[in-house]
């Protein structure tokens, strides 16, 4: 399972790489661009179509699993000692905030009223903290996954909680572009882990937009979208429970 994984995250970095899209996958294998978008969500690849988009991509299959293999697997959680370093310092969080979302140093200065010289600063300091990695020609390695997470009840999580999400929650929810859904009610334990397992898919499915979205910079702009699922009951209702 591991292996698969990490076959399918070195196949998306090699097209990315090759500047190829799902698009061109979908015409390798004579698909739809939702259904590569599903086997890439469910990393349910054959053989055969491994095979096919190798040989779209100019590489082997043999070549494809040594790279997953010899690839250095990204943390997916910072520690206390990290998560409390950069929480601590507002223009640190931002800079790492920027950074694990793959924003280039480069569209940070144009976005941001940083200079040269700040930057670099804070560069050496997630250097330090092992967050990122300084490179020759003044290339940036982020050494945290995509798809990491914050330490449940770590600094950086409170820090959302008590600053972004509340920040977040103020909104009607009726501006342009918004969308708002709330629901609770009761299942079974069966039922729940089933919500639990279809919102883990469509996290997969967010990041997947995220990943491969090829617009330009200056054309995009921030959004923040949450999905959470937990037990709870409602305060208000509590009192009047037998």
């Amino acid at each position: 399972m591991a292996l698969r994984v990490a076959i399918v995250e070195q196949l998306k970095r090699t097209l990315r790489m090759e500047h190829r899209t799902y698009a061109d996958v979908a015409k390798a294998l004579d698909l739809s661009v939702a259904s590569v978008k599903r086997l890439f969500s469910h990393g349910d690849f054959s053989l055969a179509r491994l095979d096919r988009i190798c040989e779209m991509l100019g590489t082997e299959l043999s070549e494809l699993v040594e790279d997953a293999n010899n690839s250095q697997a990204p943390t997916n959680q910072l520690s206390l000692a990290q998560e409390k370093a950069i929480v601590a310092d507002p223009v640190l969080f931002l800079m790492t905030w920027l950074l694990l979302s793959r924003t280039t140093p480069e569209d940070i200065l144009k976005t941001y009223r940083f200079s040269s010289a700040e930057l670099q600063r804070q560069l050496i300091r997630l250097d330090r903290l092992k967050v990122v990695e300084l490179q020759p020609g003044g290339r940036v390695k982020v050494l945290v996954s995509r798809r990491f997470s914050w330490r449940r009840g770590g600094p950086v999580q409170k820090h959302i909680h008590q600053k972004l999400l509340r920040e977040f929650l103020a909104s009607d929810f009726s501006e342009g572009g918004a969308e708002f859904f709330f629901h609770g009610d009761t299942v079974s334990d069966q039922s729940a882990a089933q919500l639990r397992r279809v919102i883990q898919h469509a996290i997969r499915e967010c990041m997947d937009v995220i990943e491969t979205d090829r617009t330009a910079p200056q054309q995009r702009h921030g959004v923040a979208f949450a999905l959470a699922i937990r037990p709870w009951d409602y305060s208000g209702f509590v009192d009047y429970k037998r």
